[in-house]
């Protein structure tokens, strides 16, 4: 068996299919996992059933020994792999570089979460939606975002519980750039993005406030008059000039690939593609952030529930490039390490993504101790510890808007 399989690095060997056994830990396919039936990267073979279906899909795969619970030898080892693996910084690195690049990026996030604020008071007082003005704070959002997509993205996680609207908004339009970015879609399809994720639920703020904040279920009657809101939003964007691409991405975003969803129950492609991908982003964040209705998910089960309804209630392609656009565990993601220890994600391993730089701020006890930056993957050979699970932000008594505001604060 051993001259079949290739160490790539101190984490990963490849080997053929045919070479896998039941116990052995699969990190990474020959093939995009999006689309397969393995809902995340890195899953062990537990039985036989797995194991016959990775065959059937694969020629080959990458596996982490460490992680295995079966013993597995390599021959022929490179003994310069440079050209496989990423280079080797000090976690410390990452969490200096989250440091400043927050910094630089929080000015641009509040000003412009600010006269996402002022528009939405504006129209709740029978004023219009200024399009120049809107446009201007996305273009300096995607410039912030082209320097510095990380800290961007990182402050998209950060929920005050009080500014529901206006930050779900700021946060939907990040992503939905972010989003483009990533896609390499031109700056003006990105900047449509943005401004769709600012405006698409402007029409709600004609919607009694009783009916957004009812911790209970909507009557009939209620849940009629929000149906209405997208027609409102089409109305105010119209009215205001801006684009059609923009109106139509606002006015279409609850609709589902199914034709099961509203204003006029429009089927899969018949839907523009911006208010496909924004219903996802409507959804996530939504999803990840506390509501009077609903305690707010983990990153991983918003995910899960997003794939889940992949092809009928969202978009089956987007739903997976978003996927693999936030990676298993994102930056700002709260996390729980098998040590028992518990950390904020930092940074990512490209080559190793299921074991982050971590910042630990708790102990294992769950008791509060001295922050300390850790690159899962170097410590993997002497100290195998890994994330066993997202936490939902506030969990033991760690809340991201604190522990950001800190690491600005204090190098």
């Amino acid at each position: 068996m051993t001259q079949y399989v290739q160490a790539i690095n101190d984490t990963t060997l490849k080997m053929p299919a045919a070479l896998l056994q039941v116990g052995m830990f699969v990190c990474r396919l020959d093939r995009p996992w999006l689309g397969t039936p393995f809902l995340m990267q890195g899953f062990l073979i537990e039985n036989r059933e797995v194991l016959n279906q990775v065959r059937s899909l694969c020629d080959h795969v990458y596996v982490d020994p460490r992680r295995s619970q079966v013993k597995i030898q390599s021959k022929g080892a490179r003994q310069d792999n440079r050209q496989t693996t990423e280079p080797s910084f000090p976690a410390s690195i990452d969490r200096e570089m989250a440091r400043i690049g927050l910094r630089a990026a929080l000015p641009t996030y509040n000003i412009t979460l600010k006269a996402v604020k002022t528009t939405f008071k504006a129209v709740t007082q029978g004023q219009l939606p200024c399009p120049q003005r809107m446009t201007a704070q996305v273009d300096q959002c995607i410039d912030a975002l082209t320097d510095n997509i990380p800290a961007m993205t990182w402050l998209s996680r950060i929920h005050s519980h009080d500014d529901y609207s206006y930050e779900h908004a700021m946060n939907v339009s990040l992503l939905a750039m972010v989003f483009g970015i990533h896609c390499g879609w031109p700056r003006e399809e990105v900047r449509q993005a943005g401004l769709a994720g600012l405006l698409f639920d402007l029409g709600k703020l004609r919607l009694p406030r009783s009916i957004l904040t009812k911790p209970e279920p909507l009557t009939e009657e209620e849940w009629l008059q929000v149906r209405e809101h997208p027609k409102w939003t089409r109305y105010l964007l119209e009215k205001s000039g801006f684009e059609t691409e923009i109106v139509q991405a606002c006015y279409f975003h609850h609709e589902q690939p199914d034709g099961n969803g509203y204003p006029v129950g429009k089927v899969g492609g018949q839907v523009p593609l911006l208010a496909r991908l924004i219903r996802i982003l409507d959804s996530y964040d939504a999803m990840t952030t506390d509501r009077p209705y609903a305690q707010a998910m983990t990153v991983y089960d918003a995910i899960r529930m997003l794939y889940r309804g992949r092809a009928q209630a969202y978009d089956a392609t987007l739903v997976e490039q978003f996927i693999e656009l936030m990676g298993v565990y994102p930056v700002g993601t709260l996390v729980e390490l098998s040590s028992g220890e518990v950390g904020i994600v930092i940074g990512q391993n490209h080559d190793a993504r299921l074991l982050p730089k971590v910042s630990i701020v708790r102990g294992p006890q769950k008791e509060a101790c001295p922050e300390r930056a850790v690159n899962l993957k170097h410590i993997a050979a002497h100290s195998p510890i890994r994330v066993t699970r997202m936490l939902n932000d506030g969990s033991y008594n760690v809340f991201m808007r604190q522990y950001t505001r800190d690491l600005m604060l204090h190098a």
